[in-house]
């Protein structure tokens, strides 16, 4: 009886231990970017990448952040070299992989660099749409085998896009087709957010371009077409720290 209770002591101890652990584990690093302060960030502020899987990003994410998992990262992928001179937060569930993609970046030079509140730390906005760097943007573009192009600016991209401002997006709806890629850009990219986020709603699959649209940057963007097909192993990839 008296070996009983000295092992089941020791299992509580050990599961306290355990738990503690485990608490601090969720709480990260201290040092972080709130998230409420995230969400609020324009692209001219600072640069949003969500670290995780795509397919995680794909549930829901940071209103204005693009996914850019760690992995790219740890390929040598050049797809944020033309960014370093902006502010860049990071995040992913806890703040694990938004740490070592922040090492990774270091090693390549990035030194504007900042870690934000996991999803376990906030609950962020949980936009059911995509955001895009040029890059991306363009890339998506070129693969979609269905696509609609919605301009909320000035500078026009295809003769077959639909141009309305973000305030009468009601007025073109049924122009719309919910089996299509709709590609949406603006000069102004933060009057783009609440149609994104309503088209999105409504059951249209978006790819939001986060930065100003401009046609000569457009067409002068590269993308490797790496950094975006994804393996069989990423697709069923769907946790991370």
């Amino acid at each position: 009886m008296k070996i009983f209770v000295i092992i089941v002591i020791v299992l509580l101890i050990i599961l306290l231990g355990l738990y503690a652990f485990w608490l601090k584990l969720l709480k990260g690093k201290p040092g972080r970017i709130a998230g409420a302060e995230v969400e609020k960030k324009t692209f001219e502020e600072a640069l949003v990448v969500d670290v995780r899987w795509r397919k995680e990003y794909a549930r829901g994410h940071a209103i204005n952040a693009v996914n850019l998992p760690i992995k790219l990262f740890k390929n040598n992928s050049d797809v944020l070299d033309e960014y370093k001179d902006k502010d860049i937060i990071l995040y992913c569930v806890v703040d694990v992989t938004s740490r070592n993609t922040e090492k990774l970046l270091r090693e390549r030079g990035f030194t504007k660099l900042h870690i934000g509140d996991g999803i376990k730390q906030y609950d962020y906005g949980k936009a059911i749409y995509s955001n895009a760097l040029l890059s991306e943007f363009k890339y998506r573009i070129s693969v979609s085998k269905n696509k609609q192009f919605l301009n909320l600016g000035s500078e026009i991209l295809s003769d077959e896009e639909i141009k309305v401002s973000p305030n009468e997006i009601d007025s073109i709806l049924d122009k719309l087709n919910k089996d299509s890629e709709i590609f949406v850009y603006s000069d102004k990219p933060e009057e783009s957010k609440e149609v994104c986020k309503k088209l999105g709603l409504d059951g249209f699959t978006v790819i939001n371009l986060v930065e100003p649209f401009k046609l000569d940057r457009y067409k002068n963007a590269f993308y490797n077409k790496n950094d975006y097909i994804e393996t069989k192993d990423d697709q069923e990839a769907s946790s991370c720290g």
